[in-house]
Protein backbone atom coordinates (compact mmCIF):
# COMPACT_ATOMS: atom_id res chain seq x y z
CA UNK A 1 0.00 0.00 0.00
CA UNK A 2 1.10 3.64 -0.88
CA UNK A 3 0.61 6.96 1.59
CA UNK A 4 1.04 9.47 -1.38
CA UNK A 5 2.64 12.67 0.07
CA UNK A 6 4.09 10.95 3.57
CA UNK A 7 7.30 12.28 2.77
CA UNK A 8 5.69 15.91 1.81
CA UNK A 9 3.17 16.01 4.62
CA UNK A 10 4.57 14.87 8.14
CA UNK A 11 0.94 15.19 9.51
CA UNK A 12 1.05 11.68 10.62
CA UNK A 13 -1.94 12.10 13.17
CA UNK A 14 -3.96 12.97 10.44
CA UNK A 15 -3.17 10.38 7.92
CA UNK A 16 -3.21 7.88 10.12
CA UNK A 17 -6.94 8.81 11.44
CA UNK A 18 -8.27 9.11 7.87
CA UNK A 19 -7.04 5.93 6.77
CA UNK A 20 -8.93 4.37 9.47
CA UNK A 21 -11.86 6.39 9.10
CA UNK A 22 -11.84 5.04 5.50
CA UNK A 23 -10.90 2.35 5.39
CA UNK A 24 -12.55 0.16 8.87
CA UNK A 25 -15.98 1.79 8.59
CA UNK A 26 -17.92 -1.32 8.78
CA UNK A 27 -15.33 -3.99 9.07
CA UNK A 28 -15.65 -6.50 11.74
CA UNK A 29 -12.07 -6.98 12.65
CA UNK A 30 -11.03 -3.27 12.52
CA UNK A 31 -8.45 -3.79 15.82
CA UNK A 32 -6.15 -6.05 13.49
CA UNK A 33 -6.79 -3.90 10.39
CA UNK A 34 -5.26 -0.78 12.26
CA UNK A 35 -2.22 -2.55 13.96
CA UNK A 36 -1.09 -3.57 10.07
CA UNK A 37 -1.68 -0.05 8.98
CA UNK A 38 0.70 1.32 12.26
CA UNK A 39 3.29 -0.96 11.13
CA UNK A 40 2.74 0.35 7.47
CA UNK A 41 2.95 4.00 8.32
CA UNK A 42 5.83 3.84 11.11
CA UNK A 43 7.93 1.77 9.38
CA UNK A 44 7.82 4.25 6.45
CA UNK A 45 7.40 7.33 8.39
CA UNK A 46 10.52 6.48 10.30
CA UNK A 47 13.06 5.26 7.63
CA UNK A 48 11.74 8.19 5.24
CA UNK A 49 11.71 11.08 7.35
CA UNK A 50 14.44 10.09 10.53
CA UNK A 51 16.39 13.32 9.07
CA UNK A 52 13.74 15.70 9.57
CA UNK A 53 11.81 13.93 12.01
CA UNK A 54 12.12 12.30 15.21
CA UNK A 55 11.32 8.44 15.04
CA UNK A 56 9.46 8.97 18.66
CA UNK A 57 7.38 11.92 17.11
CA UNK A 58 6.51 9.62 14.18
CA UNK A 59 5.39 6.53 16.10
CA UNK A 60 3.47 8.75 18.82
CA UNK A 61 1.47 11.30 15.93
CA UNK A 62 0.64 7.60 14.17
CA UNK A 63 -0.78 5.84 17.44
CA UNK A 64 -2.96 8.95 18.37
CA UNK A 65 -4.58 9.10 14.92
CA UNK A 66 -4.91 5.45 14.49
CA UNK A 67 -6.61 5.42 17.62
CA UNK A 68 -8.65 8.55 17.22
CA UNK A 69 -10.09 7.22 14.03
CA UNK A 70 -11.29 3.87 15.90
CA UNK A 71 -13.27 6.09 18.46
CA UNK A 72 -14.75 8.15 15.64
CA UNK A 73 -16.02 4.68 14.88
CA UNK A 74 -16.94 2.78 17.94
CA UNK A 75 -14.04 0.50 17.48
CA UNK A 76 -12.66 -1.60 20.43
CA UNK A 77 -10.08 0.64 21.76
CA UNK A 78 -8.20 -1.91 23.75
CA UNK A 79 -8.14 -4.26 20.71
CA UNK A 80 -6.71 -1.97 18.72
CA UNK A 81 -4.10 -0.64 22.08
CA UNK A 82 -3.06 -4.00 21.48
CA UNK A 83 -3.39 -4.73 17.96
CA UNK A 84 -0.53 -1.49 17.46
CA UNK A 85 1.33 -2.63 20.19
CA UNK A 86 1.80 -6.16 18.64
CA UNK A 87 3.11 -4.67 15.41
CA UNK A 88 5.96 -2.28 17.25
CA UNK A 89 8.69 -5.87 17.24
CA UNK A 90 7.84 -6.06 13.63
CA UNK A 91 8.34 -1.96 13.00
CA UNK A 92 11.67 -2.36 14.87
CA UNK A 93 13.29 -4.61 12.55
CA UNK A 94 12.64 -2.94 9.85
CA UNK A 95 13.72 0.27 11.29
CA UNK A 96 16.29 -0.90 13.81
CA UNK A 97 14.70 0.89 16.55
CA UNK A 98 14.56 -0.29 20.17
CA UNK A 99 11.62 -2.35 20.40
CA UNK A 100 11.43 -1.41 24.17
CA UNK A 101 10.95 2.48 22.74
CA UNK A 102 8.84 1.85 20.38
CA UNK A 103 5.81 0.52 22.70
CA UNK A 104 6.91 3.33 25.29
CA UNK A 105 5.93 5.99 22.45
CA UNK A 106 3.10 3.99 20.74
CA UNK A 107 1.44 4.13 24.56
CA UNK A 108 2.24 7.91 24.51
CA UNK A 109 -0.26 7.80 21.56
CA UNK A 110 -2.78 5.45 22.35
CA UNK A 111 -3.14 7.14 26.19
CA UNK A 112 -4.50 10.33 25.50
CA UNK A 113 -7.52 8.82 23.13
CA UNK A 114 -8.16 6.21 25.60
CA UNK A 115 -8.11 9.09 27.82
CA UNK A 116 -10.52 11.74 26.13
CA UNK A 117 -12.86 8.10 25.87
CA UNK A 118 -13.41 7.47 29.69
CA UNK A 119 -12.17 6.01 32.51
CA UNK A 120 -13.65 2.59 31.44
CA UNK A 121 -12.37 2.70 28.18
CA UNK A 122 -8.79 3.56 29.70
CA UNK A 123 -8.93 0.56 32.72
CA UNK A 124 -10.08 -1.97 29.63
CA UNK A 125 -7.00 -0.83 27.45
CA UNK A 126 -4.68 -1.43 30.95
CA UNK A 127 -6.01 -4.44 31.17
CA UNK A 128 -6.14 -5.95 28.07
CA UNK A 129 -2.27 -4.16 27.55
CA UNK A 130 -1.29 -5.91 30.69
CA UNK A 131 -2.60 -9.56 29.17
CA UNK A 132 -0.67 -9.03 26.29
CA UNK A 133 2.54 -7.68 27.41
CA UNK A 134 3.38 -7.79 31.18
CA UNK A 135 4.25 -4.97 32.99
CA UNK A 136 3.56 -2.86 30.04
CA UNK A 137 -0.05 -2.23 31.41
CA UNK A 138 1.41 -0.01 34.40
CA UNK A 139 3.26 2.20 32.00
CA UNK A 140 0.14 2.61 30.12
CA UNK A 141 -1.86 3.15 33.32
CA UNK A 142 0.96 6.00 34.10
CA UNK A 143 0.94 7.47 30.76
CA UNK A 144 -3.04 7.65 30.84
CA UNK A 145 -2.76 9.54 34.44
CA UNK A 146 -0.13 11.84 33.01
CA UNK A 147 -2.11 12.39 29.45
CA UNK A 148 -4.08 15.83 29.11
CA UNK A 149 -7.65 14.90 28.07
Amino acid sequence: MVYSGLMDDFNLEKLAKEIVVERFRGIADAPAGAGLVARQIVSKAVNGTAARQSPRDSVVATCRGLMSGMLLLEKDLPRTAVAILSQMTLVAEATHQDPAELMTWAIEGIAPVAKLAGRDVCESCEAAIEAAFMGAGQVFASTCDAAGA
